[in-house]
């Protein structure tokens, strides 16, 4: 079968790979939509902390059953599913609470110990997959992954009651934050500093689109998102933050940034993190995802082959995205 292989040479090429057979407890998915991510290009730049090349990258995705291992129960060939792309240990602390998603024994999709969805099939477990509604079409199926990203983002306020929101970076994620919101009936101003994404984040239901340092300084949020991964943000965030108001760290950041905890603590300010997704994410993902038809036209940038999409994902990650919101490969 085809696989886009990283190579530590900084290139994505296609490759001819095995085709994987289920083992049991394992099924092989039939890949008919994979995205490309942020940490995709980061780890073909050599920047990933550990999706490290030589590797079969992708971990958004969805598709059909091909294949199914012994002791599969639930699924049939031929069913419909995304995939959580994560392998927790199931045995841990955070396991047997239902936090599966922060296992320190976790193995993501699309690292080098196991093959990612850019190929024509991928193995995964048979716990990670979860039922597709038939009114989101196959090519579409990918985009369940980062609209979990934004939905788990947003629920980790799900306790605090909250009007406004500020999203600070309107990428792929910070876009599908926005939507979240608004489908929330929040009120949402995004600063982003590409002016051609505007438009798109105005249909997307945000009621404010600013580039940066247009939104006046003494406008102040319940919630701040920072979702653009520049540490000057997070000051920005608490600039913008009323008092009992609460920040989420969405972007990653690979530095150390000094935050006031006394002004946080005076306030009654919270700071929360936040990472992955659980499955009830991917059920509200899907839900959004069947609700606005609209969805997909402004989120994906372009849609093509492995073959095509190997030289445009090794420019991506040597010159950056581009005009390309988020691009997805059919193989």
């Amino acid at each position: 079968m085809r696989a886009i292989k990283f190579d530590t040479n900084r290139e994505a090429t296609v490759v001819e790979i095995e085709r994987p057979e289920p083992r049991p407890g394992q099924v092989v998915v039939r890949v008919t939509s994979t995205g490309v991510c942020g940490s995709d290009l980061s780890a073909l730049s050599g920047h990933h902390l550990f999706r490290k090349p030589p590797l079969i990258s992708g971990h958004e995705a969805g598709g059909i059953i091909d294949a199914v291992g012994e002791g599969v129960d639930g699924f049939d060939i031929g069913d419909r599913v995304v995939i959580d792309p994560q392998k927790p240990c199931g045995e841990c602390d955070f396991c047997e609470r239902g936090l599966y998603h922060l296992c320190p024994q976790k193995v993501m999709l699309g690292v080098a110990e196991w093959d990612g969805s850019f190929a024509d099939f991928v193995e995964v477990p048979a716990y990670t997959l979860i039922p597709a509604p038939d009114g989101v079409a196959d090519e579409h199926l990918a985009l369940a992954e980062p609209i979990a990203v934004a939905a788990h983002a947003v629920r980790q306020l799900a306790e605090k009651s909250y009007q406004t929101a500020l999203v600070l970076g309107g990428g792929t994620i910070g876009s599908l934050i926005t939507r979240v919101l608004s489908d929330n009936g929040v009120v949402v101003t995004v600063s982003e500093p590409r002016e051609f994404l505007h438009p798109k984040l105005k249909d997307l239901g945000a009621s404010t689109v600013a580039v940066p340092g247009e939104i006046e300084p003494e406008s102040k949020f319940d919630v701040v998102f920072i979702v653009a991964s520049i540490a000057q943000l997070v000051q920005t965030a608490l600039d913008h933050l009323k008092p009992g108001g609460s920040i989420v760290q969405v972007a990653v950041f690979n530095e150390e940034v000094p935050i006031h905890i006394g002004k946080l603590q005076v306030a009654e300010q919270s700071f929360h993190g936040t990472a992955m997704y659980q499955k009830e994410d991917f059920a509200r993902a899907l839900e959004l995802l069947a609700k606005y038809a609209d969805l997909p036209d402004l989120l994906i940038s372009k849609i093509t082959s492995l073959e095509e999409g190997a030289p445009l994902i090794t420019g991506m990650a040597k010159k950056g995205p581009g005009e390309i919101l988020k691009l997805i490969l059919v193989p």
